[in-house]
């Protein structure tokens, strides 16, 4: 197949990135796969980042501009503005390396919803690639016909960055995929719902994209309020939306207590959140209690845990910080197993 005429839809929102911007716009123009619109969108910056990104005189390049709406919202106008045959999120602080669409095409063989690359995480002010973010060794393409990626998220480990995935723009359209608007860590629920729909999904080894790390104005590498909420709304939308939809998807329910563990884990090491946030999280926590099944393709042990990561969730917010957050048995895997191993014993 020849997947050179493919038009590939790049959205790049943009919010006081002038640090950044230039080189990022640089890399997606030095693309060797030359089909490509642009849509980069000023999202109310108050610095010069209008003034660089309106000097690309590219007829790839649509720039716009609008009041500041948010990551979302912005992503949401790039999406209905979108012409190609395939979308690709680019951050506005990250780089593309120039072989990363034609490696990322070059896996099309027709059928595929998502072609994820390997993503570099990458030191800006270094210019050097420092790790990688979770993903497989290998090529690995899955027939997603019962969550099988998001069975491998919760045990494996994959990253649910909405960057760094070549999607077909049929499938989002379809499917009616967009971004929960107004939250923080809408990546999260992206991730389920386009991994939830998605009926063939490809990932390759090859770095196709560069995340900077070293960012210190990034949101997600600062945690508030807002953060804790925003994984709220997540597990509360897959509950309302997926679990109480789709009962014979028994494998929700584990998913739901694979983020409760996320947020869990982020009260541990950032519980400096208002009282008034952890009163909602208690009751988001009680009011998001799945019933989980036997019928998933997951170890018994795999199973136990996730149903005990729940249970967990269902105490009071201290009774959670008392127990579980004192070193050295700093973890809810290592609770689990002091708890396996007692019970073994007393037989």
């Amino acid at each position: 197949m020849d997947n050179s005429s493919f038009l590939v839809s790049i959205i790049v929102p943009c919010y006081n990135a002038s640090y950044y911007i230039k080189e990022v716009l640089e890399s997606i123009q030095n693309q060797t796969h030359y089909n490509i619109e642009c849509i980069v969108i000023n999202d109310g910056s108050t610095d010069n980042t209008p003034e660089i990104i309106n000097s690309f005189q590219d007829k790839r390049f649509q720039i716009y501009s609008q009041e500041n709406k948010g990551l979302s919202d912005t992503r949401n106008c790039g999406l209905e503005k979108a012409t190609g045959d395939f979308i690709f999120f680019c951050d506005s602080d990250d780089l593309l390396p120039s072989n990363a669409l034609e490696s990322l095409l070059s896996e099309y063989t027709g059928k595929e919803d998502i072609i994820a690359g390997k993503t570099a995480t990458y030191a800006w002010e270094e210019k050097r690639n420092v790790s990688f973010l979770p993903q497989p060794k290998e090529k690995i393409r899955i027939e997603n016909k019962n969550m099988e990626v998001l069975i491998l998220n919760m045990t494996e480990g994959l990253s649910p960055i909405a960057q760094n995935k070549l999607y077909r723009a049929s499938f989002l359209k379809e499917n009616n995929l967009t971004f929960l608007s107004g939250i923080y860590h809408e990546d999260e629920l992206w991730f389920f719902e386009t991994m939830f729909r998605a009926k063939n999904v490809i990932f390759i080894p090859e770095i196709t994209y560069l995340y900077t790390v070293d960012n210190t104005q990034s949101i997600t590498k600062k945690n508030s309020d807002k953060n804790l909420s925003g994984y709220l709304s997540v597990i509360q939308t897959i509950y309302n939306n997926y679990y109480l939809k789709y009962p014979e998807q028994s494998s929700i329910a584990y998913y739901i207590a694979y983020l409760k563990k996320i947020i869990i884990g982020n009260y541990k090491h950032h519980s400096n959140y208002s009282e008034e946030a952890v009163q909602r999280m208690e009751k988001v926590f009680k009011e998001v209690n799945p019933e989980f099944s036997d019928n998933i393709p997951l170890k018994n042990i795999e199973k136990k845990y996730f149903r005990y990561l729940n249970a967990v969730s269902l105490k009071d917010a201290a009774t959670i910080k008392k127990e579980y957050f004192n070193n050295p048995v700093n973890s809810l895997r290592k609770h689990y197993k002091i708890l396996l191993f007692s019970i073994f014993n007393s037989n």
